[in-house]
């Protein structure tokens, strides 16, 4: 009842502070505003002309050419499209298992106490600062199979010596090799910096308990670290599906990307390009933009329902 009747008495004092507000709200969408005109114009406007130009037979010269779905149909019948799409999945999967458990192992061996920690860190990050090409170009001339390292090592270890680059059986795996080797680093700062947030008094517990190294590991940490393992998971999926660089560059950069090397690696973002860029099928590859971005989002979705059975939270 005072504070209604200080109210009354300062009228003033009520519009001085719905002005600070304003003020306030101003100078906050003000912020704001670069971003969400960023957003819009760079990523929400093209996802929309890009759902418009899948329905269209466009070859970006001339004025688009509605044909409705007949692009999906397309794509649906094409086995070179539905190669692309096998090629897409066996290249997510397959990286992004591994990478994670790699990471998971390494950032865990790294926060523990030992000499020279900080510059095991820093070497195993320094691949995320380091252009995707450049990565591409260093790792197929290793896996040449007559004069590259890696044979050489295998020879040496008394292993079989495959021909990576021109056998189509072991192309991908390759690739998937240095995506893992590239983006490892980065999984391990995140999954590190988690672990790091985890109580010393949870671990102190346990040694007072005679609990094992391992059994730390899996009761304690492991189940502590599961949010931060799904981010990882998230963003690497994410990442996985809309891979470019390296596997442009194992698929024969810049020239046609034909022959069945290029195809047993070529993915749904390489197959965009080429389509967009190459061929000039604008509308074919907005078809096939517009099928990943289902797909990915499919998948993200898939994740945040199933992250409810095994990501714990304090």
């Amino acid at each position: 009842m005072v504070a209604i009747e200080n109210a009354k008495k300062n009228p003033l004092s009520n519009f001085t502070k719905k002005l600070s507000k304003k003020k306030e709200w101003f100078w906050g969408y003000l912020f704001i505003t670069p971003i969400v005109l960023g957003l819009l114009v760079f990523s929400i406007l093209p996802i929309i002309f890009s759902f418009y130009m899948s329905l269209t037979k466009w070859n970006s010269l001339t004025s688009p050419v509605f044909i409705g779905l007949k692009n999906y149909m397309d794509f649906f019948s094409d086995k070179r499209s539905l190669g692309e799409f096998v090629n897409t999945l066996y290249f997510a999967f397959g990286t992004v298992p591994i990478s994670i458990i790699l990471s998971i192992l390494l950032a865990n061996a790294l926060n523990k106490k030992m000499i020279g920690t900080s510059f095991y860190r820093v070497l195993y990050f320094l691949p995320n600062v380091t252009m995707a090409s450049a990565i591409a170009l260093v790792w197929k001339w290793m896996f040449n199979s007559r004069l590259g390292l890696v044979n050489k090592l295998l020879g040496f270890l008394h292993l079989p010596q495959p021909a990576w680059l021109t056998d189509t059986s072991y192309i991908m795996i390759a690739v998937i090799i240095v995506s893992i080797w590239s983006g490892i680093g980065y999984n391990m700062i995140i999954l590190l910096a988690g672990m790091q947030n985890i109580s010393q008094t949870l671990y102190e517990a346990s040694d007072i308990d005679g609990a094992s190294p391992w059994i730390k590991f899996s009761r304690i940490t492991l189940p502590l670290v599961t949010p931060s393992i799904f981010f990882v998971l998230t963003v690497s999926l994410m990442g996985a599906f809309k891979s470019f660089d390296i596997i442009f560059v194992f698929a024969g950069g810049g020239k046609e990307l034909q022959g069945p090397i290029s195809e047993a690696i070529r993915t749904m973002v390489v197959g965009i390009y080429q389509n967009g860029f190459i061929f000039l099928k604008m509308g074919y590859a907005s078809t096939q933009a517009v099928v990943l971005f289902a797909l990915i989002m499919m998948v993200t979705g898939l994740q945040f329902i199933l992250q409810k059975k095994w990501v714990f939270y304090e």
